[in-house]
């Protein structure tokens, strides 16, 4: 029996799902403005000519700096640093763990008439719509499994296709979600039926380099959007702390009154920026995750859920970081294209020393 096939009952309730969507949407006004920084980004539109200043020679002060640590701290360490046990046990639920975050975070959004993020709201309303059904379909691959690389690859579509409704500028804040296309594309989140695997496995040697395409295309995110988002509009970041100025902790907690709002945007800008372009340099890219978690995690407990809603897709682009690190290969054949093909539906994890961690079960190819 063909598994891709839909009864009758399955077709009819894809049509009421997509036309009760499109009620949805056309009763939903959506919203005129681009909200960042909880503001009206409208009202703070990027200025392009703030690239050359004073922030961005910090920005490379700050890289250059700290990568030259990392890369000592590579050689002394080793490129998979750190490297506990337990992150083999933890592998299995990578890929998965990283669709259904992102799953999650699209049923949000879209629910709100948003592409990807509160930041991208969609004023004209045919566009509204395709994009909303477009990321409710991948929501439920994402999250069902079901046509797991389908889903992958209209992720990544939806994302070029917003070209089409943004400004270039505004599309390359959610360059994430085509990392998130390609990595789930290649890898995948369930076993796959026998035919469909056994189509999949050339995909087995680009699986080292889909998570270098997710490293890369997140770290240029992150770094990107502290650019537009503080770097070249720190009058965003205080428009939003006259409203929290809790978060301005120096001023706030500390006393230090010459910390200004000012100062402290152009701060979290330069070392949000950094931290972006280290990621992408790859050089330990565990010890980056394990800093990046940090300031991702304690905003979240301030902030409105909205801001944990938004975040699910780094969260999980975060845990995929961390198992495999800078270079270990995910071996997604292994666990799921291989037992198709041999008729076993299930795959047991053995986290015995002969299996070890990732990366001491394939070595990085350098």
């Amino acid at each position: 029996m063909n598994v891709f096939r839909l009864s009758r009952n399955g077709i009819r309730l894809i049509v009421a799902l997509i036309v009760s969507i499109m009620a949805l949407v056309a009763v939903t006004s959506p919203a005129s403005a681009h909200v960042r920084w909880f503001v009206e980004s409208d009202r703070f539109p990027p200025q392009w000519d703030r690239f050359i200043s004073w922030p961005t020679l910090m920005v490379v002060g700050l890289t250059v700096t700290l990568l030259g640590a990392l890369i000592v701290g590579q050689r002394v360490l080793g490129q998979h640093f750190p490297n506990p046990g337990f992150l083999a046990y933890m592998e299995p639920s990578a890929m998965a763990l990283l669709a259904v975050h992102t799953g999650i975070s699209l049923v949000y959004v879209a629910s709100q008439g948003n592409l990807f993020d509160a930041s991208h709201s969609i004023s004209n309303q045919f566009l509204a719509t395709v994009f909303v059904i477009l990321q409710l379909v991948v929501a439920f691959s994402f999250i069902t499994g079901l046509i797991d690389r389908g889903g992958a690859a209209l992720l990544a579509g939806t994302w070029l296709v917003a070209f089409v409704a943004f400004r270039p500028w505004e599309v390359l804040d959610l360059t994430l979600y085509g990392g998130i296309g390609v990595a789930l594309f290649v890898l995948g989140r369930t076993i796959p039926p026998p035919a469909v695997a056994a189509r999949l496995l050339p995909l087995e040697q680009y699986e080292r380099q889909s998570i270098s395409a997710l490293r890369v295309l997140a770290g240029f995110t992150i770094a990107w959007i502290a650019f537009t988002e503080k770097l070249l509009v720190p009058e965003a970041g205080e428009a939003f702390l006259a409203e929290r100025p809790e978060f301005n902790f120096m001023r706030y907690y500390l006393g230090f009154d010459w910390w200004t709002d000012y100062r402290f945007t152009i701060a979290a800008g330069v070392v949000e920026a950094a931290a972006g372009l280290l990621l992408l340099s790859g050089v330990l890219t565990r010890v980056v995750i394990l800093t990046l978690l940090v300031p991702f995690n304690v905003t979240v407990a301030f902030l409105p859920p909205i801001e944990l809603l938004g975040h699910l897709p780094i969260f999980g682009i975060m845990y995929v970081l961390l198992l495999y690190g800078s270079g270990a290969a995910p071996m997604a054949a292994e666990r799921q294209l291989e037992p198709a093909l041999e008729g076993s539906n299930t795959h047991h994890w053995q986290g015995d020393s002969d299996k070890g961690t990732p990366d001491a079960r394939r070595p990085a190819q350098e």
